[in-house]
Parts: C-alpha cells; structure tokens; sequence
C-alpha cells in the first residue's frame, strides 16, 4: 500500500508537508508534487495532512476522518495557567452522578493527548455506578490487607476503610483509569499523560477528580 496519495489539482506544490514530516517520509519530486521517499518510516504524526490548506494529501497510515478543525476560540496563554493552577486534588465528593455525555466528553477530549511515536495504546476503563466504584475501593483495600509489605500509609488506609473511611477513593461516585498493553514500554509515561488531559478537561467542566496512585502498585506477596 502506497503511504501518500496527492491530490495534484488541489496540491499548490508548496512542499509544507516535506518540510513538516519529522522523519523526512516526504520529498518534492520532479514534477513538484510530494512523493514518499525511499524506506520512508512513517510514524503517523499526522502533520503532513494537517498542515495542507488545500486538503491535498491523504496519509494511509491515518483515519481521515480524525482530523478536527482547529477551533478559532482558542483560550489564551493566561487562561490556559489560571486553569493548571487553580487545579486541585479533590479528596471529598457530592452524592451526584456524572452524567455520561460528560465522561464521553473527557475521554473524547483525552484520546487527543500526544503518546510515543503516535502510537496510541491507552486505553479506558470507565465507571459511573458508584456502587461499583466503592466495590474497586474495597478490592484494592483486601489486596492492601493480603500485601506481604505492608507499608505504614497503606496500613493507615486499611485501617481507616475498617473504621468506614474510604481513603482510597474517597467517596468518588465514578472512576476512570487509563491502561496500555503490558509490553509496551512507553504505557506509563503515555497514560499520565493522558490522565493529565482528562483531570484538565474535567475542572474546565467544574468536576473534581484526584489521582489515586495505589491502582499502579503492583503486587508483593
């Protein structure tokens, strides 16, 4: 399968997409139309297609139709810090559900979020019953109670989930953990990311949310 098709009506042969391509997949031929180069190794960043004004170029190894218009309300710099600063960590939450047109938002919102080579291997695991989500809560305090190492915090939480506190999840009425396949080396770094992009979205939103690091520990008995 060819990696480029030019449209060469639409192409203004202005060579943006050569100039853009990260890894010099493309070159301006003699007829003054992008072609692939030789042993092209294409990482479907994308920015050859999105750059072109015109629409003259189709990339193989993209959806076509995941290309979204840039907005022309974008928030300016000041916005964009008022919100990572007045960000916080929310550990107390209302007896309200989230709405799921509100979830399908963030996790439409974070599927956008840059990952390794574009490679795209986060995947979701979303809960909105919170019946359910206090049922993760008590898995992971049995897990912590089974745990060979117990360290001293989670000792405390288990404790406090005894006495009826939930210190794990804190009462969250739904929750949302990103994962990618176990053999990929780059799964931790591109699912923070993406979790970055989702608790971002979800304050814009007015929802709270918190990190909860214990559901990344791994197993010690």
């Amino acid at each position: 399968m060819d990696l480029l098709t030019v449209d060469a009506a639409a192409c203004t042969r202005d060579g943006m997409c050569a100039k853009v391509c990260p890894l010099g997949c493309i070159e301006m031929g003699a007829d003054g139309l992008p072609r692939e180069t030789p042993d092209a190794l294409c990482m479907s960043c994308g920015h050859c297609v999105s750059v072109c004004p015109h629409g003259a170029l189709t990339n193989s190894l993209l959806d076509a139709r995941a290309g979204l218009p840039v907005s022309t309300k974008m928030a300016n710099a000041q916005a964009v810090r008022d919100l990572m600063l007045s960000r916080r960590s929310i550990r107390a939450y209302k007896d309200k559900l989230v709405a799921p047109e509100t979830l399908a938002w963030l996790l439409d919102t974070s599927r956008f979020a840059p990952t390794t080579s574009n490679t795209q291997k986060v995947s979701w695991i979303a809960c909105l019953d919170p019946a359910k989500t206090r049922s993760v809560a008590e898995l992971i305090s049995e897990w912590m109670r089974r745990s060979v190492h117990l360290s001293v915090y989670m000792k405390k939480m288990v404790e406090m989930w005894d006495q009826g506190q939930d210190s794990i999840l804190h009462g969250a009425p739904a929750f949302v953990a990103a994962y990618s396949p176990a053999d990929y080396v780059w799964g931790a770094v591109d699912c923070g990311i993406a979790l970055t992009y989702m608790e971002l979205a979800a304050a814009s939103t007015g929802l709270g949310a918190c990190w909860v690091g214990i559901l990344v520990s791994r197993p010690q008995n």
